[in-house]
């Protein structure tokens, strides 16, 4: 495992029930920093992704949004990465798949959860420590 994954999964991964209903699934996107949802089933098994986009999508269906549940709100292919991804490859999955989040998982197991801000903020960060290596080699 990677420092940088070694972090994300120390931050931990919202989950929300596969069965949990439109109320549940608004007030644990809220409480969600990244805006997104791994649905689970009853053994926590990973079955979908949810995040806000899925769930204005369904506003726009006429129907009675608050009978909905997780599973009815989500995406239910799940693009993940396994816990020794770097964060290059975590850019090109994301760019690739046209995606802003990826699940973490070992196996089945679900470690921890990547935003692409998460992938940014670290590429950016290893560039400029590779660039201040540079200055410091050349100026040496």
């Amino acid at each position: 495992m990677t420092p940088f994954i070694k972090t994300i999964v120390q931050q931990g991964c919202p989950t929300i029930g596969v069965d949990c209903k439109f109320l549940d699934v608004v007030k644990a996107l809220t409480e969600a920093d990244s805006g997104t949802l791994i649905v689970v089933d009853n053994v926590e098994k990973i079955v979908g992704i949810l995040s806000e986009r899925d769930v204005v999508r369904h506003l726009s269906i006429p129907r009675s949004i608050e009978e909905c549940t997780a599973q009815d709100l989500m995406t239910a292919t799940v693009i993940s990465a396994d816990q020794d991804v770097t964060s290059s490859g975590l850019m090109k999955l994301m760019v690739q798949n046209n995606i802003r989040h990826v699940p973490i998982i070992a196996g089945d197991k679900l470690l921890g959860l990547v935003s692409i801000t998460d992938v940014i903020k670290r590429l950016l960060d290893k560039q400029l420590t590779e660039t201040e290596l540079m200055k410091d080699f050349i100026n040496s």
